[in-house]
């Protein structure tokens, strides 16, 4: 799980804005391109495929809207560049079909994203600073740390409080033990000792 912790902070960080954003946004289009021109004379029927790992971290770095632009404007860079004859958008019927497949199988990365996203978005928010935190939203109670970075959802009041009462209870219990155990070692020390 840990080697995914790289996903979960794409999905928990706010999508990219601004001028970076964009820089980002030509770069998703431009890498692939540049890596499908280098491979041009001798692989062929490829156009779309190196463009999927790009449009999948596009999905992750960006809100849905600003990712299918890059799928659309990757699918348009591909089939006019790397489809025969060059420079013609759709000339042929297999062009038509491989573009329809790539947006299919594309959106569905989109979507598969940012369902996992809005997802974990539910279930976690911004930390608070300074230990641990317990807050009541509805009927839900939420708990938050700072190395955590994310608030997690407990679950209902009623269970949380049943669970809370438990281990409290528990916590105390182990301070009698600890305590009694304390009391009753330094005694035994001086009975067993014969110079006493």
């Amino acid at each position: 799980m840990t080697r995914l912790s790289f996903v979960k902070k794409w999905l928990l960080v706010s999508p990219q804005a601004g001028k970076s954003a964009i820089v980002v946004g030509v770069l998703a289009v431009a890498l692939p391109t540049i890596l499908r021109a280098s491979l041009d004379g001798s692989v062929f029927g490829t156009g779309l495929l190196l463009y999927f790992p790009f449009v999948t971290l596009a999905a992750m770095l960006f809100e849905w809207k600003a990712a299918t632009i890059i799928m659309l404007v990757s699918a348009l860079m591909a089939d006019w560049l790397f489809s025969l004859p060059h420079h013609r958008l759709f000339e042929e019927p297999s062009d038509l079909f491989e573009v329809v497949m790539f947006l299919g199988a594309s959106t569905l990365i989109i979507a598969l994203v940012h369902a996992i996203r809005t997802t974990f978005r539910e279930l976690v928010g911004p930390a608070s600073k300074g230990g641990v935190f317990f807050s009541l939203e509805g009927d839900q109670v939420w708990a938050s740390w700072p190395e955590a970075g994310f608030h997690l959802r407990l679950g209902s009041q009623h269970e949380v409080g049943s669970m809370m009462k438990d281990f409290l209870a528990q916590c105390a219990l182990a301070e009698r033990l600890e305590r009694a155990a304390n009391f009753e070692a330094p005694q035994r020390a001086v009975i067993n000792n014969p110079q006493k």
